[in-house]
């Protein structure tokens, strides 16, 4: 570590492009797009939060079904 920051060369070079999308931030643009307001509360429940993980499921079906056919 103390050889690179004495050569000027202290990292590597970032990746080109977008980051890649992360589990959490992919769990939680659905749950916007299903308008769920207070998703912690509704995870309490777990018979409601089944019903809310399928109907996320199926959108996200769709939605790659519809992205395919163009």
């Amino acid at each position: 570590m103390c050889r690179r920051l004495r050569d000027g060369n202290p990292c590597l070079k970032r990746p080109i492009g977008r980051p890649k999308t992360r589990w959490e931030d992919d769990v939680l643009e659905d749950i916007k797009s299903i308008n769920i307001s207070n998703w912690t509360k509704v995870a309490q429940n777990r018979e409601i939060w089944k019903k809310v993980v399928e109907q996320a499921r199926r959108r996200k079906r769709r939605r790659r079904i519809a992205l395919n056919a163009i």
